[in-house]
C-alpha cells in the first residue's frame, strides 16, 4: 500500500517538474488537481509537454488499478471484521457442535431444540461452505452458524470443542470423500483431547456414507458411526412383516411433547439402594415410583452397562444385577428426574 502511494507521488512530482508547476502555487495546484482528476478515471486538459502527457497516461492507467486495489483491501477488511464479529459470539460450554451441512441438518437441529426445550443448550454449526435456505433456524437464539473449516484444529478449539457435550459429523455431500473428511475432523477432535489440563473424552457421532469406511471412522475416533441405510433397511423389513411398524420407530425417533423417546437414568440420578437389583426388581421400582407419573409415565426397557454395552429387555443369563456404573434405559415423554 505504501509503495503504491510512493509511486503515485513520484509521478505527480515528475509531472510538476515537466509542466513547470514549481514556478507558482497556482500552477502547482492546477497540475496536482489535474493529476487527481486523472487518477479518478477522468481525462482533464492535456499537459503542454510530451513528457507530461505520457505521465498523465500512466496516472490514468495506474490510478484505475491502484484505486481498485485500495478499495478491494478496505472492503476485505470490513468483511473480515464482520465475519469476526459473527463468529466470536460467546464462550461455549456443554454445547453441541455440528460439523458440515446436508439436507438432514435442519431436521437434526429442530430435534435437538425440541429435546433441549426444558434445558436450553447452544448448537454450533461449522461449515466450510455457505449455508443457504436456513428458514427459521437463523432466528433461533441458541443456534449459531459459523463459516469455517472444521478439519482444522484451530477452528475446533476456537469454538470450545473440548467443552462440547457432543460433536456431530454430518456427511459433506459437496466433497468427493465425505467419510474421509469426517475422519480428518475426528482426528482433529481427538487431538484436542490431549491438550494438557483439558483432557476430556469428547463424544463424537459420525454419519457414514460408504459402509466400507466404518472401520476408518472408528479408528479415527468416532464413538458412534451412524448409517441411514443400516436403519432404513431394518425398518423396511420389519414394516413388511408387521404392519405400521414404521410408525413406532418414527415416534421413538421424534422429539415432541406427544411422543415417547428413549432416555438414560444415570447412576447419579437413581437411589443407591437399587444396586444389586435384578431387571424385574428394577422394572417394579420404575413402575411403582416413577412410572405412575400422569404426565410422564416411564417404562424400563433396558440397561446400559458401564462399558457401554446395551442390553434391551435382557434375559436373566445376560444381566444378573445392577452395578454401580450401569444406567437405566427408559421410555418416556421427556427426560425423567
Amino acid at each position: 500500500m505504501i509503495a503504491i502511494f510512493a509511486f503515485i507521488a513520484s509521478l505527480i512530482t515528475l509531472l510538476l517538474w515537466s509542466e513547470n508547476g514549481f514556478m507558482s502555487k497556482a500552477a502547482a495546484w492546477e497540475v496536482v488537481e489535474n493529476a487527481i482528476i486523472t487518477l479518478m478515471g477522468e481525462y482533464p486538459e492535456k499537459p503542454t509537454t510530451i513528457t507530461g502527457r505520457v505521465i498523465q497516461l500512466f496516472l490514468l492507467v495506474f490510478g484505475t488499478l491502484a484505486f481498485g486495489t485500495i478499495v478491494g483491501k478496505i472492503s476485505s477488511l470490513f468483511i473480515a471484521h464482520a465475519l469476526l464479529q459473527e463468529k466470536v459470539v460467546k464462550n461455549f460450554n456443554d454445547h453441541i457442535i455440528i460439523c458440515n451441512w446436508n439436507n438432514k441438518a435442519p431436521t437434526i437441529i429442530h430435534q435437538l431444540l425440541e429435546a433441549n426445550k426444558h434445558h436450553q443448550r447452544d448448537i454450533v454449526i461449522i461449515s466450510s461452505s455457505v449455508i443457504e435456505d436456513l428458514d427459521d433456524l437463523e432466528s433461533q437464539r441458541n443456534v449459531y452458524f459459523i463459516q469455517a473449516d472444521p478439519t482444522h484444529h484451530v477452528t475446533l478449539e476456537k469454538f470450545q470443542a473440548s467443552q462440547a457435550k457432543a460433536i456431530i459429523l454430518l456427511a459433506d455431500e459437496e466433497t468427493e470423500g465425505p467419510d474421509e473428511k469426517n475422519a480428518l475432523i475426528a482426528l482433529a477432535i481427538k487431538h484436542l483431547e490431549q491438550i494438557p489440563n483439558r483432557q476430556k473424552d469428547i463424544h463424537v457421532v459420525g454419519e457414514l456414507v460408504n459402509l466400507g469406511r466404518r472401520r476408518h471412522l472408528k479408528e479415527a475416533g468416532v464413538d458412534e458411526v451412524i448409517s441411514a441405510r443400516d436403519y432404513s433397511s431394518g425398518i423396511i423389513a420389519q414394516s413388511a412383516v408387521f404392519k405400521n411398524m414404521s410408525v413406532v420407530y418414527q415416534q421413538l425417533l421424534t422429539y415432541s411433547d406427544c411422543s415417547n423417546e428413549f432416555y438414560y437414568i444415570t447412576p447419579e440420578q437413581y437411589p443407591k439402594y437399587l444396586l444389586g437389583k435384578t431387571f424385574i426388581e428394577l422394572s417394579k421400582w420404575i413402575s411403582n415410583d416413577l412410572g405412575s407419573h400422569e404426565e410422564n409415565p416411564l417404562i424400563l426397557i433396558g440397561i446400559k452397562r458401564g462399558n457401554g454395552e446395551i442390553l434391551l429387555n435382557p434375559k436373566q443369563s445376560h444381566f444378573q444385577r445392577l452395578a454401580a456404573e450401569d444406567s437405566l434405559i427408559v421410555m418416556a415423554y421427556h427426560q425423567p428426574m
